[in-house]
């Protein structure tokens, strides 16, 4: 099953208003499913394709102290894939890998003293038997 986000969290991560949101799916610009009277979910693919890039879930609960609105998902992506793979929830987890290739997290994973022992060791293990799979 893909992911999805109410209507309301659509249009935060769009950046712009639900009423936007609701016009764009009556207009058939963006797919929703109805699911009851006052709920629709909208695919979070379909979010990802108008915003023309992964987008980001909130990560307040993993980086608590840096200032959100001022961290650069390219400059500091060590970072952010760092904290994610410590302590991330799984929609975090599913946006890490979306967003950045699976290489720069393998390298991370691998090789940041930073993570603790155990949770690089879990990492690398997933990710060398995800690698042997996927061969």
């Amino acid at each position: 099953m893909e992911p999805t986000v109410s209507v309301r969290e659509a249009a935060r991560l769009l950046r712009v208003t639900p009423r936007t949101v609701r016009n764009w799916i009556a207009a058939g610009r963006m797919d929703a499913t109805r699911v009851s009277e006052r709920v629709t979910l909208v695919p979070l693919a379909e979010v990802e394709r108008l915003a023309g890039r992964p987008v980001r879930p909130d990560l307040s609960s993993v980086i608590w102290d840096v200032d959100l609105t001022r961290l650069d998902e390219d400059r500091n992506a060590d970072f952010i894939i760092r904290r994610v793979l410590e302590a991330g929830r799984p929609d975090q987890v599913a946006w890490l890998f979306r967003r950045y290739p699976e290489q720069r997290i393998a390298r991370v994973a691998e090789q940041d003293r930073a993570l603790p022992a155990r949770v690089r060791t879990a990492w690398s293990e997933l990710l060398r038997r995800r690698r042997e799979r996927a061969a």
